[in-house]
């Protein structure tokens, strides 16, 4: 009896000392996990959430539009769009228990993506901001050697397509790959190819027939310019050069551009032009054939 009373006294006494070095785990990894989360990203904190989330780029929609208004981009968006960036911060706040503060290239990718998203959950399209030509300009900073570089020069949420049309030059482009421009204001207009076709009326209704004979919608192609800057905002480098890959590329980005603005190649002659470009690619005289075009003169024409 006696020792049987000893064993089960002893037993209260580990079962006790376990519970014990359980709780003490339990709060050293909570311990743990709060000095982690510190030491990490920043939360997506009320006192932080201005400074991280992109500014939207556009004047805020008027919440009892319900005629369409004319974007950034150049495009008709929702007459209530975009929402107002207190609203879109609030949004990512809610989406996101962090966002990342840093100025490393993946950081800043992420923020415009998460505040992407939440123009989605607030019903408005991301052509009714600048921030997805903001971001593809950064996005196309992933494969150049130079980026860090480039990211030394901006602000947190600054890119290269802020940097551009802030000074009017080439300076985003400064550690783009040997031979391309920069998109800025300056050289855009050379770089662009032709649309071939006359511009078509914005409040146009009904359709015409394009430069393909096919009909197409009567507001398409846009200007000349809205093209080129919509290929600025997309690209924070262009071609320059008069190689085939570089010509195939400003007609491949303009015809993108094209797609963003709402209009089908059909209302330009660019596809038939690049088809021409691309059909020199097993073409052993291309040399020959290209050294008589101009920077963006096709075979077609």
């Amino acid at each position: 009896m006696y020792r049987r009373g000893v064993g089960s006294r002893t037993r209260k006494l580990v079962i006790g000392g376990a519970a014990a070095a359980l709780l003490g785990s339990a709060l050293a990894v909570g311990t743990g996990m709060s000095q982690a989360a510190e030491q990490g990203n920043v939360g997506a904190s009320s006192g932080n959430i201005n400074a991280l989330v992109p500014a939207l780029g556009f004047s805020p929609g008027d919440p009892n539009a319900t005629a369409d208004r004319v974007g950034p981009t150049g495009v008709n968006v929702p007459g209530r769009c975009p929402p107002t960036q207190a609203q879109v911060n609030a949004q990512v706040a809610l989406q996101n228990a962090n966002l990342p503060s840093g100025t490393d290239l993946e950081s800043r990718i992420q923020r415009f993506e998460k505040t992407l998203s939440a123009m989605q959950d607030l019903k408005c399209p991301a052509s009714s901001t600048t921030l997805l030509g903001r971001l593809n300009s950064l996005t196309a900073l992933r494969g150049n050697a130079n980026r860090d570089d480039v990211l030394r020069g901006l602000g947190l949420n600054e890119t290269p397509a802020d940097k551009a049309a802030a000074t009017g030059s080439g300076d985003a482009a400064a550690g783009g790959a040997t031979g391309n421009a920069g998109d800025s204001s300056g050289n855009i207009n050379a770089l662009v190819p032709e649309l071939g076709f006359s511009p078509g009326d914005p409040n146009a209704t009904a359709d015409r027939v394009g430069p393909t004979g096919v009909n197409v919608p009567g507001r398409c192609p846009p200007t000349q310019a809205q093209v080129n800057a919509q290929v600025a905002l997309q690209n924070a480098n262009l071609p320059s050069g008069t190689d085939l890959e570089s010509r195939i590329q400003r007609f491949e980005k303009t015809l993108s551009a094209m797609q963003d603005l709402k209009c089908p190649a059909s209302s330009t002659t660019l596809l038939g032009r690049l088809n021409s470009l691309t059909a020199l690619r097993g073409n052993a005289n291309r040399d020959d054939v290209l050294r008589g075009l101009g920077l963006n003169e096709t075979p077609a024409g």
